[in-house]
């Protein structure tokens, strides 16, 4: 079990992005098992990426992925208002040592990730667009008084230990440098759906 001490649904350019602040924490034998999947693959700028990418399918972490698995079905069933099943299709770890960032990047292939900061001192997760969301037809050099989730292109979001944040793949995002001599591990998951979509009588039926 697990309690949400917060929570946060930022409306970033009209894009629902969830933060939920929770007591979770990772056992020593589950850090040790997701430890144990790191084999010094990097992505860029200094990124270790997990051999495993089923890792919330490995034995010992079913707490874990209970954990993410119910809180990204939760916001797709109470924040998004929708009754089509969610499924696990990815997960993975990360590692950032001091010095370290995340590149931009998105998640392809997928309709929402979720992201589990295991292990954090220093950074903050960053999303980014290429428009704002006031008027993304007409991208107007206006001159704001101030910027918040409606006129920006990107958001700096403050992630401690025990966050999970949960948004759209297809969103770009990034980290900050990793300040900290204590490497940042953070926990990655990706959801698809399946089911039946729209009515026959419509002509829009598809089934997947």
């Amino acid at each position: 079990m697990h309690n949400i001490r917060a929570h946060s649904l930022i409306p970033f350019c009209a894009t629902p992005i969830l933060l939920l602040k929770t007591d979770f924490r990772l056992s020593i034998e589950e850090k040790n098992i997701i430890h144990r999947m790191f084999d010094g693959h990097y992505l860029q700028k200094g990124t270790e990426l997990s051999e495993n990418y089923k890792l919330l399918e490995e034995n010992g972490l079913k707490r874990v992925h209970d954990f993410m698995v119910g809180e990204t079905k939760r916001f797709v069933k109470e924040r998004l208002s929708i009754n089509n099943e969610f499924y696990l299709t990815s997960s993975w770890a990360t590692i950032n040592k001091k010095g370290d960032h995340h590149h931009t990047h998105s998640h392809p292939n997928t309709l929402l990730s979720a992201v589990y900061y295991s292990q954090i001192e220093s950074g903050k997760l960053v999303f980014h667009a290429d428009k704002n969301g006031l008027f993304p037809n007409f991208d107007f050099g206006f001159h704001y008084s101030e910027f918040n989730e409606f006129n920006s292109k990107s958001w700096y979001l403050p992630v401690e230990a025990g966050d999970l944040a949960i948004f759209p793949g297809w969103l770009k995002h990034e980290s900050t440098p990793n300040e900290s001599d204590t490497p940042r591990v953070v926990i990655g998951a990706n959801f698809f759906t399946r089911g039946t979509f729209g009515k026959a009588a419509n002509v829009d039926l598809l089934e997947l």
